[in-house]
């Protein structure tokens, strides 16, 4: 898959959620990795753990609008 194919495939994928300066490391990583699944998976695993290790992660649940009906 070519670079622009797979940004393409995840601008379809998350559509107003995709935002380039996020994902762009990651394809940077595998598209300089060219042809090298070891160094693709490496620079994928490198990126996975800065993840996982940001703290300012925050998932937001909506409130709930309407009051449940009681039975």
């Amino acid at each position: 898959m070519s670079l622009p194919e797979a940004e393409s495939e995840l601008q379809a994928h998350l559509s107003d959620h995709f935002a380039d300066s996020d994902w762009r490391p990651a394809l940077k990583a595998v598209m300089d990795a060219e042809g090298d699944t070891d160094l693709a998976l490496r620079a994928v695993n490198t990126l996975k753990k800065a993840a996982f290790g940001r703290t300012s992660l925050k998932l937001r649940i909506p409130a709930c609008q309407q009051k449940p009906v009681q039975l």
